[in-house]
């Protein structure tokens, strides 16, 4: 009866709302939804953005076996073991003979040297911030104890939940974030195949052990332990893989996803999805969810999408016994790339391949190691900064990637500069500014400014490896700005072009009563010249339109724009490049290639979408492997040429489009072949042998005519991919 009266009550009182909190709470919708459009809503936490350092792990079944030709993926093993001619095909006959089949290595696995509490030691003195552990690659033998699948750690090989040990000595730690990597596919699982595994010198079906019978793969298997890997150890990053096997819709992750993130939300805790879980197109350079995923990649500039390279030191992710010293990276390129990334808005995810007993290759760890030991020294450049207006200083005498952080810009050169190192004529300077070196004693570091208003730094005795960081800071400036624009860089003579300025306080503080003026070429005129931006909150944007016109009769140059802003006692100069330049005649033009490939015809090489992502739809393709791969335009009529512009591609590749020609004629360019292609009678040809940019600009000797343009690769080996190509004259 008193149990009856307290329910009674508090049914009451919950009528009357007398505690309002619980009813409120009970219910508060949750705020994302298993849609497009919502999910992508979700904000990138601020940690991953602060972060910048991660640490990957590829242990598996195929870290038995840890071989693979050089260059390739280890953690490939079965795929490669699977195709007859390929080079792990022939090892494993060799090694293990042709009854051997892939599973033994599952059951041979022990982990019998795993001491998860040394890795996380381990990935601490690295530096690191998080690591994302593969819980089940491609071969579907899962690192903890799934209730969905017998195949896995615990009934299987080790007879251990790996992955539960290694988030239990993280979470005991405390200082490293935890996340999982799952394969959505797998190569042989006949829930997946429909078909079943088989031994790939008989032909004869084998056993997929542990793997389920019957049921729908996504629904009953996929979904669930996703599911598993989210309710029972709680990841602060879910980050996917085989998304490309599959359309967005069939994977069915939105629901699974919603839930990881309204979960996370109820906690107050944030949490960091890859691109690659794929509720939409699920590439690489995609901008859905929460970061992008290039692989074995650096983006070429500044891409304002979060984005994480991932790589391992060497070229495979899994442990290769058969990858020599000299295919790992050394540890001063390992900073520099790892500072390059960062200069450009990317964290860098390393891969790091144990062994089958558990224990990381000495190399692998030696390398951990120096990481450890320059960030201890440069991290402050590195951890919590974002992007400045620009990643580097191209066309000075060093090598150098910036980073802010409030008040505080800093610039790293990627080796020692001498006596003098040489920053850009914008970097923020003014009465009473500093400049130390990091690591050094800290005293600061004389500077003026060049003839072209570059300010110099005399440098003190090299202290430090690999990279120096130096830290540029003027007292009472407690947050700086961050620039971009819009303006069309290329103009015509007689035109007016818009196009707006972006500020961004990239501190925490506010930037008070900032004004932005913008000065124009004499004879042109910019409107507004000047304009008052007022307080800038933290982390806020500012957009100023921009109406530039250019007079009739101005000659091709290369001009710009000269911004300058004002708050307080700052004053920062910003340029943007402006050329005058001749009309481009191949927009819109009939264009062919010598093949298509990946239907990416050659028309996306004259469509104006510069882009460069492949799956942006913004990319021509040659089928492969390519023979003469070509790519040309038809401009329509004969005209005098003075410039050929090339943009190359973003997510990938970059380096296939180098060492080609580019060709004019006014007759149609029929042959196939380079030699006879460039040595027709009429042909100008010009040999290009550098990797594009975006873009290079190929000046044609003077007086060159032609209606024909083509782009010819001068090697066989690669396929010919073109984001746009722009044929400047009249």
């Amino acid at each position: 009866m008193l149990r009856l009266k307290r329910i009674l009550a508090l049914s009451t009182l919950l009528v009357i709302g007398c505690i309002p909190a619980q009813a409120e709470a009970q219910t508060t919708p949750d705020p994302y939804e298993p849609t497009v459009e919502s999910l992508n809503s979700h904000p990138t936490p601020k940690w991953f953005n602060d972060d910048k350092f991660g640490i990957f792990l590829h242990w598996g079944a195929y870290s038995v076996p840890a071989w693979g030709p050089r260059g390739s993926y280890a953690e490939w093993y079965w795929y490669y073991m699977n195709s007859p001619g390929n080079a792990t095909n022939a090892y494993h006959r060799a090694t293990y003979g042709e009854d051997a089949d892939y599973d033994r290595f599952a059951q041979q696995w022990k982990a019998e040297k795993f001491d998860p509490a040394d890795w996380v030691k381990l990935f601490n003195d690295a530096g690191a911030k998080y690591f994302v552990l593969t819980s089940k690659h491609h071969e579907g033998v899962a690192l903890w104890d799934s209730k969905v699948s017998g195949r896995d750690t615990v009934a299987m090989g080790p007879k251990r939940d790996l992955a539960k040990e290694l988030f239990t000595a993280a979470r005991k730690d405390g200082k490293l974030r935890a996340g999982f990597y799952y394969s959505l596919m797998e190569w042989y699982n006949p829930q997946f195949t429909g078909q079943p595994a088989r031994n790939p010198y008989t032909g004869q079906p084998v056993p997929y052990t542990g793997g389920q019978e019957g049921g729908d793969y996504v629904k009953d298997y996929m979904l669930p332990q996703m599911r598993e890997l989210i309710d029972g150890y709680d990841p602060d990053i879910l980050w996917c893989d085989g998304q490309w096997d599959r359309s967005a819709a069939q994977w069915q992750t939105a629901g699974v996803i919603a839930d990881y993130y309204n979960k996370a939300a109820r906690a107050g805790k944030e949490v960091a999805v890859a691109n690659r879980c794929k509720i939409e197109s699920g590439a690489l350079e995609s901008p859905e969810l929460d970061f992008q995923t290039p692989e074995y990649s650096v983006k070429p500039d500044i891409d304002p999408v979060k984005w994480e390279s991932s790589r391992g030191i060497a070229h495979s992710y899994g442990f290769n016994q058969n990858e020599p010293v000299e295919d790992y990276l050394t540890s001063d390129q390992l900073v520099d790339s790892f500072v390059d990334i960062v200069s450009k808005n990317g964290n860098l995810l390393l891969n790091v391949g144990p062994k089958a007993d558990g224990t990381i290759p000495e190399l692998q760890r030696q390398r951990l190691l120096d990481m450890g030991a320059w960030l201890k020294v440069n991290g402050e450049a590195m951890y919590g900064t974002t992007y400045w207006t620009r990643a580097e200083e191209k066309g000075g005498p060093d090598d150098l990637r910036y980073t802010v952080k409030d008040g505080a810009l800093y610039a790293t050169a990627l080796k020692w500069p001498g006596e003098q190192l040489t920053l850009g004529a914008d970097v923020p300077v003014g009465p009473g500014t500093r400049i130390t070196l990091l690591g050094s004693d800290g005293g600061a570091l004389p500077w003026t400014r060049d003839g072209q208003g570059r300010v110099v730094v005399t440098t003190p005795a090299e202290t430090g490896q690999w990279a120096y960081s130096f830290k540029i800071e003027t007292p009472g400036v407690a947050a700086l700005p961050r620039f971009a624009d819009d303006v069309p860089q290329h103009v015509q003579a007689g035109q007016s072009v818009t196009g707006k300025v972006t500020v961004t306080n990239t501190g925490s503080r506010p930037m008070r009563a900032a004004t932005l003026s913008v000065a124009a070429p004499e004879g042109w005129t910019v409107t507004p010249a000047t304009s008052r931006l007022g307080h800038v909150e933290p982390g806020a944007s500012v957009e100023v339109p921009v109406s530039v016109s250019v007079p009739e009769g101005a000659q091709p140059a290369d001009l710009s724009l000269q911004a300058t802003l004002k708050t307080g006692r700052l004053r920062v100069p910003y340029s943007i490049p402006v050329s005058v330049v001749l009309p481009d005649l191949a927009q819109g033009k009939p264009a062919t290639q010598q093949s298509t490939g990946y239907d990416a015809p050659a028309s996306r090489a004259v469509d104006g979408n510069t882009d460069g992502a492949f799956w942006a739809g913004s990319v021509s393709h040659t089928a492969e492997p390519a023979r003469q791969a070509w790519w040309q335009v038809d401009l329509g009529a004969a005209a005098s040429l003075d410039s050929v512009e090339i943009w190359n591609r973003t997510d990938c590749c970059a380096d296939r489009l180098r060492d080609y020609w580019v060709i004019a004629s006014e007759q149609p360019i029929t042959a196939d072949g380079l030699e006879e292609a460039r040595s027709a009678p009429g042909v100008t040809a010009v040999h290009v042998r550098e990797q594009a940019g975006r873009p290079s600009t190929v000046k044609l000797p003077a007086g060159t005519t032609g209606r024909y343009v083509r782009i010819q690769l001068a090697s066989e080996t690669h396929p010919l991919t073109l984001a746009e190509v722009r044929v400047r004259g009249r």
